[in-house]
Order: C-alpha cells, then sequence, then structure tokens
C-alpha cells in the first residue's frame, strides 16, 4: 500500500471528495464519506473496502493501523488509494469540523431485499417513515442491529442514512444490517404480503402495552416521525399498534430513536424467554 501526500485544500481529489458532505453530490456520485478509525474497521469487517482514505499527516498510529487493516484484505486493500493529508486538508472533509486522523471514501451500500420468503430470516423488520433527523436514524439502524432485525424499511421522505451523522450515530452498524431506503407505502404493502408479515405501528397513545403485545413473531414494525407519526395508508394495512406506558403523562412521547430501542429490545426479549 502506497501513500501519497497532499497539502493543498485545492487540490482535485480532495475537492471531489469534500463534495460527498452534500446529499446531492452523494446521489450523484453514488459515493459517501466515513470517518474515523473505528467506522473504517466496522467497514472492512463487513466486507466493504474504500475507493480512497486520507489520513492526517504524522498520525503514525491511525497509519500502521490502516496498513495492517488494508494488508487483510489481500490485492483489494493493496488497491485502495491513500493520501496522507495536511491540518488544512482533513478539516476541509471532515464533517466534524476539524480533528479527524481518518476519512475515507466508499461506494454506496446496494443491497436488495430477498425474493423469496425463506431466504428471510426470523427476526423484525423495521419500517422508519419521515424520520427527517439522520442521528435519530443512525441511532435507530444501530439498535436494530444490536437487539437484532432482517433490515431496516425507509421511506422517501427519511433523512440519507449515508450522511455524516447517520454514519456517525451508526456506529458502523450501517455495514452490518441492510438498509433498504425509498420504501413507498405500496412497497411496505408488497413486502408484507410477500413475506407473510403483519405490519405493527408503534403509536405513542394508542395500542397494546408493549410487553403484553406479541412482538415475538416475524412481523414489521413501523415507527414515524413525533410530529407526523405514520401515514394512513400504512395504520389502515396494519395488524394492530403496540405503545410505550408513560408514568409521566405531561411527556407526550418518548424521542423516536428511544422508542424504537424499547419496543426492539422488548421484542427481542420475548425471542428469547418466549
Amino acid at each position: 500500500m502506497e501513500s501519497r501526500r497532499i497539502t493543498s485544500t485545492a487540490n482535485a481529489t480532495v475537492r471531489e471528495a469534500a463534495r460527498l458532505r452534500l446529499k446531492k453530490h452523494r446521489q450523484s456520485g453514488r459515493r459517501f464519506l466515513v470517518e474515523g478509525e473505528d467506522l473504517l474497521e466496522a467497514a472492512l469487517a463487513g466486507g466493504f473496502i474504500p475507493r480512497q482514505v486520507f489520513v492526517l499527516e504524522g498520525a503514525a498510529g491511525s497509519m500502521d493501523r490502516l496498513r495492517r487493516a488494508l494488508r487483510r484484505e489481500g490485492p483489494a486493500g493493496a488497491a485502495v488509494h491513500v493520501f496522507e493529508c495536511a491540518p488544512p486538508v482533513m478539516d476541509k472533509l471532515s464533517g466534524l469540523g476539524g480533528g479527524s486522523r481518518v476519512v475515507a471514501v466508499f461506494d454506496f451500500i446496494e443491497r436488495r431485499l430477498p425474493a423469496a420468503h425463506g431466504d428471510l430470516g426470523p427476526l423484525p423488520l423495521l419500517y422508519l417513515a419521515g424520520i427527517g433527523d439522520p442521528g435519530n436514524l443512525g441511532t435507530i439502524v444501530r439498535s436494530a442491529s444490536s437487539l437484532g432485525c432482517e433490515g431496516v424499511l425507509l421511506d422517501p421522505r427519511c433523512a440519507d442514512p449515508f450522511s455524516h451523522k447517520a454514519t456517525r450515530a451508526s456506529m458502523g452498524a450501517l455495514f452490518s444490517l441492510p438498509v433498504y431506503p425509498d420504501i413507498g407505502t405500496g412497497d411496505l404493502v408488497s413486502i408484507s404480503r410477500r413475506f407473510s408479515r403483519e405490519i405493527i405501528c408503534a403509536d405513542a397513545r394508542e395500542g397494546t402495552p408493549s410487553w403484553q403485545a406479541d412482538l415475538g413473531a416475524p412481523l414489521i414494525l413501523a415507527l414515524g416521525s413525533e410530529r407526523e407519526g405514520i401515514p394512513g395508508e400504512v395504520t389502515q394495512v396494519a395488524a394492530g399498534k403496540v405503545r410505550i406506558p408513560h408514568r409521566d403523562r405531561s411527556a407526550d412521547s418518548l424521542n423516536v430513536a428511544m422508542a424504537a430501542t424499547v419496543i426492539l429490545y422488548e421484542a427481542a426479549r420475548q425471542r428469547t424467554f418466549a
């Protein structure tokens, strides 16, 4: 693995990579940025090889760690373009405002749902509607990966899962758990039928308490934004609603990422101790 030094923020390679901080350029280029050594290693552990890696000059530990990780990938790792960059270059690439030692460029992760019923495992699918905050979205993906899901379906109004905030909040789960963007309500109904899974909607006020609901069976758990909730087209075809009882009624609802984690934990508990 050879590296090349970059000192100027006007460098064409740097400018092209920095453009990926904007959604329109991520979408057009089908690439995204990953920032931080831990996230890079999570990607490599998931079998995803970056196109480029930018490393802060003088960060010997980071460079050694990168060399070891890429060496394990064989020829694919050896083909990665690595650049040692001056601090202003890393600041231009960083979504944190500075201080990053490693930033990598990856191709979009393109996934497809299994074609047949038997090819999908028994864990729940998660459907997110209108989750516009990328931090919440990434946190939900992280919880879903930890507690057990077959994948996360995102409606077209959701935040970009490849944005800086979403990838950071997911803590690498984006590379281990399938995430399917642009799943409309019609697509959701088709998926429900294809895999013979009932849709259960999380609701802040109505429905069966989470510990009384049957969440251990294969299902699709739908969650909406705290303001708009789940679209009516989804609730109309849902088999039921589940809620998290609140001790303090002055709290209108839980944060959606917290709510998703609580319900997914209850589903995992039921599968484990049923």
